[in-house]
């Protein structure tokens, strides 16, 4: 008998969102733009909801500055983009890291 098991490793990280406004309009542009830019799927969750990286699924997140969101990626970027995610919500980082 042979057995085959996939694992899949991801990050998840927590942070604090310190953009004024939060994640609405231009801040969720930048944010997607960062996020589109790595080799790996992202999710938000904010408040027990989940989504993608979508622009209005982001924005009806109605993510404030102050608030909690866990960042989780997947694939073959994800150190990376969870770095460069938690850099610009909370410092408005919003240069990619060298891959």
């Amino acid at each position: 008998m042979e057995w085959l098991f996939e694992v899949q490793i991801m990050l998840k990280s927590q942070v604090s969102v310190k953009l004024k406004r939060g994640l609405q309009a231009r801040n969720t542009v930048k944010f997607f733009v960062i996020a589109a830019s790595f080799e790996c799927e992202i999710h938000i969750i904010h408040n027990g909801v989940t989504c993608g990286i979508n622009l209005m699924d982001i924005m009806n997140l109605n993510v404030l500055e102050e608030d909690k969101i866990i960042i989780v990626a997947n694939g073959k970027d994800e150190s990376y983009a969870i770095l460069a995610l938690k850099g610009f919500l909370s410092e408005g980082q919003s240069d990619v890291p060298f891959k």
